[in-house]
């Protein structure tokens, strides 16, 4: 049987691995008029969908946040904050260095590059399925010696689990959605024109 490929499929696929591509990498220069204009675009459907929690965000630091960039575009922020979570995690999963190195800072790096070269001695994986980021919301902010840092709490639900060589599960459960908290501190030089927000910090609840 023959089959046509429907050219406005194809190119609607083009333009969905575009977008996912471009926001994969965009989290270095976050406040980009594109990015920007991507946030104002989908910032109704957020407030719908709830995936990132904006109207909670008046009882954070707004003051500090002003202090640090009076032109300051918080659902742009959450938006690009709630990408770079779901980027960053996904390429720890993957050992995917060159893209952790793009969006974290030396510290943290550190400790990514450790596990994943602790989890090849093991022979072990690392599976990860992303249920969906339930809130990213501003819980702190300061600047100081010219640096900006902003904390950021994300509620997320995931799948996890560690197989060893043999495919035996020794970590986490594939059949139990789990729900994780963390507080991540991104940074960047407050008087930059280009905000290159990077993860500095991590930490559990």
């Amino acid at each position: 049987m023959n089959e046509t490929i429907d050219p406005t499929s194809q190119i609607l696929l083009v333009a969905i691995f575009a977008f996912w591509w471009a926001m994969l990498g965009s989290w270095t220069q976050l406040l980009s008029r594109w990015i920007e204009e991507m946030a104002k675009r989908n910032d109704a459907s957020t407030r719908r969908n709830g995936s990132i929690e904006l109207a909670s965000s008046v009882d954070t630091p707004l003051d500090a946040l002003r202090e640090i960039d009076p032109d300051f575009d918080l659902p742009a922020f959450l938006f690009g904050a709630k990408s770079a979570y779901e980027a960053i995690l996904r390429a720890y999963v993957d050992e995917d260095m060159p893209t952790l190195k793009r969006l974290v800072g030396p510290e943290v790096l550190d400790a990514l590059e450790r596990e994943v070269s602790g989890r090849r001695d093991r022979e072990e994986t690392l599976q990860l399925t992303f249920i969906g980021t339930r809130q990213a919301k501003i819980v702190d902010a300061l600047e100081e010696d010219g640096t900006a840092e902003i904390v950021v709490r994300y509620v997320s639900d995931v799948v996890s689990v560690t197989r060893s060589a043999d495919d035996a599960v020794v970590a986490g459960d594939p059949r139990q959605i789990v729900q994780v908290i963390d507080y991540w501190t991104f940074a960047c030089e407050s008087q930059s024109t280009k905000r290159n927000w990077m993860l500095i910090a991590t930490e559990g609840e």
